[in-house]
């Protein structure tokens, strides 16, 4: 499995690195090291996810639940500074999606778990970088200012390749794959685009300053969580 891997995520981000480098020239030298350092550490975070993968399940059940506990603390602290009356239909959703997410990684082997959380981070990450590049149509500029409609089809053809090339993990034809690909990545946007809203309505940038160019653990991994909940159950019922 190791192997299948390194020969997505590095190929990836070196090609992730060449857009950065192609958006980074109309920008300030401040900005262009904020990117820089978030690629590096995104780099980190993958590769540290997908290591867990490699060890088993167990491992990645455990860090699910740390995902999910720090998650929930950070969702706490946006919740709090809401205005009244808070939403609590937040808290509904995120458990609903962190027991989905739980039960989806309790049934998934590892390699089908990695399989989506590197389709996942593709999404996320060609989204971003793209969007820096060639963003001009505001995707959802109440939720999210900064994703675009032209980062977001970036992420998906992203998410569809890197699905057909990582597909020893989870044997497909190159269409499934494919298709399964870009479902994996508008689950992820779901995710996404959840996360966003509460910290719009709580009035935050980022959820805390935990990872270093990231923001919070919710601020990374939102995706994942809404790609587990709704890809990753569909792909535990069928692989049952």
């Amino acid at each position: 499995m190791i192997g299948s891997i390194i020969q997505v995520t590095l190929p990836g981000f070196a090609l992730g690195a060449i857009v950065m480098m192609l958006a980074n020239r109309r920008v300030a030298a401040d900005v262009a090291r904020a990117r820089w350092l978030k690629l590096v550490v995104f780099g980190f975070i993958v590769h540290a996810v997908l290591g867990a993968a490699a060890l088993g399940r167990a491992w990645v059940v455990a860090l699910l639940l740390v995902i999910l506990g720090v998650g929930a603390w950070e969702l706490a602290g946006a919740w709090r500074r809401m205005a009244a009356p808070r939403p609590t239909r937040v808290w509904g959703v995120y458990l609903a999606a962190a027991a989905l997410g739980l039960w989806a990684t309790s049934l998934l082997s590892p390699a089908v778990f990695a399989f989506l959380f590197i389709v996942t981070a593709a999404c996320d990450g060609f989204s971003q970088v793209v969007g820096q590049w060639l963003g001009r149509q505001k995707l959802a500029p109440v939720l999210s200012p900064g994703k675009t409609v032209e980062g977001l089809l970036g992420g998906l053809v992203a998410a569809a390749a890197v699905a057909v090339l990582a597909r020893a993990l989870i044997p497909l034809p190159v269409l499934a794959a494919a298709a399964l690909g870009a479902a994996i990545g508008l689950s992820g946007l779901a995710g996404d685009l959840s996360a966003s809203w509460v910290k719009r309505r709580a009035g935050l940038k980022d959820y805390s300053a935990l990872l270093p160019g990231q923001g919070g653990v919710l601020d990374r991994f939102d995706s994942l969580l809404g790609a587990l909940a709704l890809a990753g159950v569909a792909l535990a019922m069928l692989l049952r």
